[in-house]
């Protein structure tokens, strides 16, 4: 089974970077952004963007839900 990754920060310069180094390992990554449609273009292929802000508990426990790793 494979595990998936919640990378939050992916539009940042570390965590952009991040989300590219683990696109290219072929991980299965859920990017948590505020403004997805600011990063579209920035994100691999294969990679699942969703809305939300670490700040808010909802959108956290959402983005959090069968992640098995994440990196903030």
């Amino acid at each position: 089974m494979e595990q998936t990754i919640l990378l939050t920060g992916g539009s940042g310069y570390v965590g952009g970077r991040l989300l590219q180094r683990l696109a290219v390992d072929g991980r299965n990554v859920r990017c948590l952004a505020r403004n997805p449609e600011r990063i579209t273009a920035l994100v691999p292929p294969g990679t699942e963007l969703i809305r939300g802000d670490v700040l808010e508990y909802q959108s956290l426990q959402t983005a959090l839900a069968g992640i098995d790793t994440a990196f903030y």
